[in-house]
């Protein structure tokens, strides 16, 4: 009779772990399968690297195994920006604040967070102060009027936006000019930006390296 309970717990636990991995591979299925989920930085590695570029830059804290795993409640994810439907697994992280993530944003923070441990402080403030392309933005074509048009600019990531981070969509130049301002952008390096912005519809600041208090204003 003892001997058939352990038999019995065992398999129950063996049925968990299979089921909760059968749930994340549905969800994964899910979140891959969504034309919503096609957003700049959506892939797994371009994801690794805008949370490296946060975890390194001080706007995310690094996780130490204060969480808690559950059904999706709907609650927006603090890494990918994405709702976290029913069918996905919502981890409620403990740190400074709490913050809910996919499961496989929080896998991918969570090594991201164990492999900044491991780098020496030395090797981490020279990784904060590594300058990353500024991208800027807007629609090309006839009608366009530079001066008022919208203008979308992000940071780092690759020549094709690919990987970046959104940090605003302002409307004309003049706000453009305001948030550069609020970037810490030098006045010459704004002005040859909106010359260039007249032109053509892309313009790269490719030496930009914002502080932990720029990103944390732009709640990054």
């Amino acid at each position: 009779m003892t001997v058939l309970l352990s038999e019995s717990r065992a398999r129950c636990l063996e049925n968990r772990k299979l089921l909760a991995r059968s749930r994340l591979l549905i969800a994964r299925s899910r979140r891959l399968l969504s034309p919503s989920f096609e957003i700049s930085g959506s892939s797994d590695e371009n994801l690794r690297r805008t949370i490296r570029t946060r975890l390194a830059t001080g706007s995310l804290f690094p996780v130490d195994g204060k969480v808690f795993a559950g059904k999706g409640t709907g609650k927006l994810c603090s890494i990918c920006g994405m709702p976290i439907p029913q069918g996905d697994i919502e981890h409620e992280v403990v740190g400074p604040t709490t913050v809910f993530t996919h499961w496989d944003c929080y896998s991918i923070w969570r090594q991201e967070s164990d492999e900044l441990a491991r780098t020496p402080q030395q090797s981490r403030q020279h990784s904060v102060k590594t300058p990353t392309p500024l991208h800027i933005e807007r629609e090309d074509g006839a009608g366009i009027n530079p001066p008022t048009t919208e203008y979308a600019v992000s940071f780092g990531g690759s020549t094709d936006r690919v990987g970046t981070v959104l940090l605003g969509r302002p409307q004309g130049l003049d706000a453009l000019v305001l948030l550069l301002r609020g970037l810490g952008m030098a006045h010459g390096e704004i002005v040859t930006a909106c010359q260039a912005l007249t032109e053509q519809p892309r313009y790269v600041i490719p030496d930009v390296s914002l502080t932990p208090a720029v990103l944390r204003r732009f709640r990054l």
